[in-house]
């Protein structure tokens, strides 16, 4: 990848460790890969319970990559791998408005997201305002073409290179979630990914989706499309 836009938002995490019971005896902690050997190998049978470091107990399913060891081939979506892909030709596309949904609509396949938002630095040399430019799923358009509060929580933290997401919720987070506050299904995980292209903030990124917390792997993988589609777009 090209170093101008290969750097995160994301600061790199510790791998998790687990702790692993049978009910009458518990061992750990443990690296994912040390249980996913032990799984593989019969050593750590299905009725096990595992928990975080600092977490509660659950089933050994609960753990992303030991679920994804019993899903069965074909069984459940996977993300598409050429999406990465389609964001160099969005690049290449003239009107920024078809542009910007493109990219939104590429992260919101990336994430499982049921609804996106993006916003795009305005092109006037003398403001740094972000524009609403691409709103996705099922919401009120009425944000497309403003731009956002220099005081709203959340372009606050992306100017100080801060991604907002929750749960656990915040100040941030609220003011974010409030955003989705008309989708249909609620919301149940809200993410900001603020975009730097050449060291400035170009654009924010905005999901929310009722369920589940997103994934960092996700959310990574969405941030790295969006810099790739708007880097050639600012310079």
């Amino acid at each position: 990848m090209n170093p101008i836009y290969s750097s995160s938002v994301f600061k790199p995490q510790p791998p998790p460790l687990w702790y692993v019971s049978n009910g009458e005896r518990t061992v750990g902690p443990v690296a994912t890969n040390l249980l996913m050997r032990g799984i593989e190998h019969g050593r750590v049978p299905d009725y096990c319970q595992v928990r975080a470091t600092r977490g509660t107990w659950r089933e050994l399913l609960g753990v992303r990559e030991v679920a994804a060891l019993h899903t069965l081939p074909g069984s459940k979506a996977s993300p598409n791998p050429e999406l990465e892909d389609w964001s160099e030709r969005v690049s290449a596309m003239r009107d920024d408005d078809e542009a910007c949904h493109s990219v939104t609509w590429l992260s919101l396949m990336a994430t499982g997201a049921e609804s996106a938002m993006l916003h795009f630095r305005s092109r006037s040399p003398h403001s740094r305002a972000l524009v609403t430019r691409s709103v996705l799923g099922p919401l009120p358009n009425d944000r497309l073409g403003h731009p956002l509060a220099e005081e709203d929580f959340v372009l606050r933290s992306a100017r100080l290179g801060m991604p907002v997401v929750g749960p656990p919720y915040g100040r941030a987070e609220d003011a974010l979630a409030m955003r989705f506050a008309h989708t249909s299904g609620g919301v149940g995980a809200a993410a900001m990914i603020p975009i730097f292209v050449s060291g400035e903030l170009t654009a924010m990124l905005e999901l929310a989706r009722p369920g589940h917390a997103f994934r960092r792997s996700d959310l990574l993988r969405a941030e790295r499309i969006v810099q790739r589609a708007l880097h050639q777009r600012v310079n």
